[in-house]
């Protein structure tokens, strides 16, 4: 099954959006992305922005457990589930099912406003006028292992829709994405 997801953060967002990314890329080993974009927050009052992206995963889990797995992943980070005004608080990491199919193709599915424009330019259908925002994400290693400080590679992320690590062997492809003309950068972390 395809999965339309959103991530958003506004506590040290640049560091816990690459971190997830590169967790979710480790877990999932393809991911679709979209541009990676700054916003003012939604439903709150916070004087902290946001950074928002979507991005498409393939998983052989059903929608509760892959949303538990987000949920770990939300709390590793450091965000309080149990609040019960956890919706409405500052958060290092929120991450949402927003859609779900077998053809991985999402152009259609409904957003909130403020990630529309993200999912259009992810099909090639349009492009974003929030201000974006790059990251460097460290990418897994062939072991699927985050190994920090191991001369991996970090790619650049962010300024445009991509896709992140290889399809596995004998799984479906994801649909096509049609990049931006943006910066594509492999670097390597100084040791």
């Amino acid at each position: 099954m395809f999965y339309l997801c959103s991530i958003g953060s506004n506590l040290d967002p640049h560091i816990h959006v690459s971190r997830a990314l590169g967790e979710l890329l480790a877990h999932f080993s393809r991911l679709q992305l979209s541009s990676v974009i700054c916003t003012k927050p939604v439903g709150m009052h916070s004087n902290h922005n946001f950074l928002n992206c979507l991005l498409v995963v393939e998983s052989p889990l059903d929608a509760a457990r892959l949303k538990q797995h987000f949920v770990a992943l939300e709390v590793a980070h450091g965000r309080d589930r149990s609040d019960p005004l956890c919706k409405v608080r500052d958060r290092p990491l929120d991450i949402d099912i927003l859609a779900s199919n077998r053809s991985g193709d999402f152009a259609t599915a409904e957003v909130d406003t403020y990630l529309a424009e993200l999912l259009t330019e992810l099909y090639g259908h349009g492009e974003v006028h929030a201000p974006k925002v790059a990251l460097q994400v460290t990418l897994p290693a062939p072991s699927g292992k985050l190994k920090p400080g191991k001369g991996l590679l970090t790619r650049l992320i962010g300024l445009g829709p991509q896709v992140l690590g290889n399809p596995s062997e004998g799984s479906q492809r994801a649909p096509a994405i049609h990049p931006d003309a943006g910066p594509r950068h492999i670097t390597v972390p100084h040791q």
